[in-house]
């Protein structure tokens, strides 16, 4: 249009040159995702973040917790804090169905669950073919949505589960 770059929806850069992803660091090899459902958007999270996808147990309320903290789990004898990811994307809270899953992601420093809709696969999708989120997304979405690919005509939000991890760590009790 005249020479002038349109940047109306999307940030200042196109697929596969994410400004301060860490997406951008890998190599020219597809990249692995799990896609999960959260209310009716599709999002997913790079796989060699997530320890195991499971069946959603028992889960244990916390008093005084936040309002994102659904509870803990016993996860083969270590307790697991669970949020809901709906609820810090400020979508409509998580409803319980068969199809629910929790997906365990960790760091060196803890590990936590993420209470889904569902996880439906895992994808292969070229770092070429990310393109930066949509500047129209909601603030809490900005904050971890650091990507977006189009798959199969739906729009997926690439999650920064490291983002997400940092904005819900668990704090030591004050002594």
């Amino acid at each position: 249009m005249g020479g002038q770059e349109s940047t109306t929806f999307w940030g200042a850069s196109e697929g596969g040159n994410l400004p301060g992803s860490q997406l951008n660091e890998s190599s020219e090899d597809d990249l692995s995702f799990v896609v999960l459902s959260l209310a009716t958007e599709t999002f997913a999270v790079e796989i060699h973040k997530v320890r195991e996808i499971i069946r959603v147990p028992k889960i244990t309320w916390v008093p005084g917790a936040p309002d994102f903290v659904t509870g803990i789990i016993n996860l083969r004898g270590s307790v697991l804090p669970v949020i809901d990811l709906a609820a810090v994307l400020s979508l409509p809270p998580w409803s319980d169905s068969p199809q629910s899953r929790i997906i365990v992601v960790d760091t060196e420093q803890f590990a936590l669950g993420l209470l889904v809709d569902s996880a439906s696969r895992v994808v292969e999708i070229s770092p070429s073919l990310l393109q930066p989120a949509l500047r129209t997304l909601d603030e809490n979405q900005r904050t971890f949505v650091i990507a977006q690919a189009n798959m199969e005509d739906a729009l997926v939000g690439i999650l920064d589960i490291d983002q997400i991890m940092a904005n819900v760590r668990p704090t030591p009790a004050a002594s």
